[in-house]
């Protein structure tokens, strides 16, 4: 739940107070939540996390100025309800269509097409798509559902249908300079084309093409003429050649429909081509469906508000092409969603996807505006691996923007907040494993913040997340130049590399580091701190004050080299945590653990137990949920 409080100018003018917050269910206890953060003269913004779905709360903000001024002392509190889990609804009506459908019946018997469907749709209707490939796109949704009756576009039980943006047709290649065969389209300007299932480099002009000035096999589209070069002079005649006739299957401008176990592949005709476009349209639930070789699988742009994108797979074929050719013009750095400027829409959710063999994987905030108001983007629980660059572009206008429980791997970077205008940005109990996968001369990291000239960062707060570098010559956590920060805050996080644990080239700028673990298979340079090595964390606490809680251990995975990056028991990151109210509540043990992964299995009979001391000659048993549940004050 997003949570803003706007002063008047004169409040505070000299931005030193501060916004405590606390919530409960109605009815309920309130209980401390993480404190809001100042990012205007008047504004304040903030987050209560791990709440529960369609519950009403209440929130209570407490306003304090050291200067006595006149928010000083002032408490304000409202009552919202969270958003309710999605649940597929009962339809009213069911209009079936074939890809050889016709006539008006729409029905399993007879089916009809899918633009007349279209036609025909009302508010708590749906479209059941029979098995087969649909050659359609550019469909503009012509009605909106409502919250009781959403229209669905879906699959028909126990079936597979595609939507493919190409052409149905096999082309007719004539040989041309240097290795080069052209064909002939109808609609101008394709900026997709693939040979046997792997996407073809968009070259910019015939003489890079011929040259193959990025060493990869390629096309180029000059109006309606397409020219490829494939490796080895291959003769496009004797390949399975795919080029892109549609800029996109379905334009969402209306709210309320539902797209449910559909496969959306080869939209990418013209510029800034997506297989889904949500373009001033709220309450899309798209889920279940397979995005594959799209120049982006879905578009978010203008006011759309609370969209839900889960549990659907999005892929490409770009992940080892040249960092620098896909820098060059391709257009093909957005990934499987992408947020596009204006994007003033609020709440929408990117949850439990996978996206991989992108430069980058996905994106979250638009890059100049994002209206007058905070973002409250969740992306949470999504596995993103094989990028180029970054897992998560989270770039931009992003404020109230939460990124959980992400695991990234494979990857040159995991999440970029370069930088983050406005903010804040909570990154918390994200995995990030093998950096500086790619093709590029750039060693990896799991947080990027270096922006060059761009604008400051809003403050950027980092918790319990696990970085475990693996790849060689790679740092657990760095934080390169220039760029300029309101602050990062780091807690309760293990940052593990095969070359520093630590190494921050922006000394400039605000880090606030504590309880974290730092780690580099015990090498004799654990923290490099602007031109200073550190051989041991003692070193770096006493020339630094940085985290002076924090530990130098080997975390003890369970299975580093085969992804499982939970704590053994043997760990000396469990118990070692701060507790961070709102964040990490319910913790198992005597405290909490660092890094993603909370350990909470019992392992040996005494691990049953925790000890805590009530008085003199007393103590209780606890189990891990904190529950009293013997008195041994008899066996101690």
């Amino acid at each position: 739940m997003g949570i803003t409080v706007e002063l008047l100018p004169g409040d505070d003018p000299d931005q030193d107070a501060s916004a405590d917050l606390r919530i409960r269910t109605v009815p309920g206890s309130f209980a401390d939540g993480f404190p809001l953060t100042r990012v205007s003269l008047t504004r304040f913004v903030g987050s209560a996390f791990n709440l529960e779905p369609g519950q009403l709360y209440e929130v209570e903000i407490s306003l304090t100025d050291p200067d006595f001024g006149p928010i000083d002392g002032v408490v304000v509190m409202q009552q919202q309800a969270t958003r309710a889990e999605f649940a597929m609804p009962a339809f009213s009506r069911r209009l079936v269509v074939h890809p050889t459908g016709s006539g008006t019946t729409c029905s399993d018997a007879i089916p009809c097409s899918l633009s007349e469907a279209l036609s025909q749709v009302g508010p708590g209707d749906e479209i059941v798509l029979q098995d087969g490939v649909y050659y359609e796109g550019d469909f503009n949704l012509p009605i909106s559902g409502t919250s009781a009756m959403p229209i669905a576009i879906r699959a028909d039980t126990g079936t597979a249908p595609v939507m493919d943006g190409s052409y149905n047709q096999t082309f007719i290649w004539t040989a041309g300079a240097q290795g080069t065969y052209s064909t002939q389209v109808s609609e101008p300007d394709p900026h997709l084309v693939t040979s046997n299932g792997e996407r073809l480099y968009p070259y910019q002009n015939i003489s890079d093409l011929q040259n193959q000035i990025w060493g990869l096999a390629g096309f180029t589209a000059s109006g309606t003429t397409v020219t490829v070069k494939l490796d080895g002079g291959i003769n496009p005649n004797t390949t399975n050649m795919v080029i892109a006739r549609h800029n996109s299957a379905f334009h969402v401008g209306r709210d309320y429909w539902i797209f449910d176990g559909i496969t959306f592949r080869h939209y990418g005709g013209g510029s800034f081509a997506k297989a889904i476009y949500i373009d001033d349209g709220s309450f899309t639930t798209i889920q279940n469906c397979s995005f594959q070789i799209n120049d982006s699988g879905i578009g978010i742009k203008r006011a759309s508000h609370q969209n839900l994108i889960q549990d659907n797979e999005f892929f490409d074929t770009v992940f080892m092409w040249p960092w620098d050719a896909v820098k060059a013009g391709s257009q093909l750095e957005t990934g499987g969603v992408v947020v596009y400027d204006p994007m003033t829409g609020r709440g929408n959710v990117i949850r439990r996807n996978v996206f991989h063999d992108y430069f980058d994987g996905l994106q979250s905030c638009p890059g100049n505006d994002n209206g007058p108001l905070t973002n409250e983007m969740d992306i949470y629980e999504n596995e993103v691996y094989r990028a180029g660059d970054d897992g998560l572009s989270a770039d931009g206008v992003c404020s109230n923007v939460r990124i959980w429980r992400n695991r990234f791997h494979d990857v040159l970077v995991g999440i970029s907040l370069a930088p983050i205008l406005e903010g804040p940005v909570y990154a918390l109990r994200n995995e990030v494993s093998r950096t500086g996968a790619g093709n590029s001369i750039y060693t990896g990291y799991p947080f990027k913040f270096n922006v060059g000239s761009q604008p400051t960062s809003g403050m950027m707060y980092l918790f319990h997340n696990t970085s475990d570098a693996i790849y060689p010559g790679n740092h657990g956590f760095d934080i390169k130049s220039p760029g300029t920060w309101q602050g990062i805050v780091s807690r309760n996080n293990i940052w593990v590399g095969t070359d520093y644990g630590l190494r921050d080239a922006n000394t400039s700028q605000p880090l606030d580091m504590d309880y974290d673990l730092i780690w580099n298979d015990g090498l004799n340079h654990l923290v490099r701190w602007g031109a200073v090595n550190y051989t041991t964390l003692l070193d770096f606490q006493s020339g630094t004050g940085q985290n002076t809680q924090g530990i130098e251990s080997d975390p003890m995975f369970v299975d580093r080299m085969n992804g499982n990056l939970t704590l053994s028991t043997s760990s000396n990151a469990i118990d070692q945590g701060l507790i961070i109210p709102g964040i990490n509540d319910g913790f198992s043990g005597l405290a909490p653990d660092l890094g993603a992964h909370e350990w909470s299995e019992l392992q040996t009979p005494y691990d049953a137990w925790r000890l805590t001391s009530q008085d003199p000659g007393y103590q209780s048993a606890y189990d891990h949920n904190g529950d009293q549940i013997i008195d041994i004050r008899d066996f101690i």
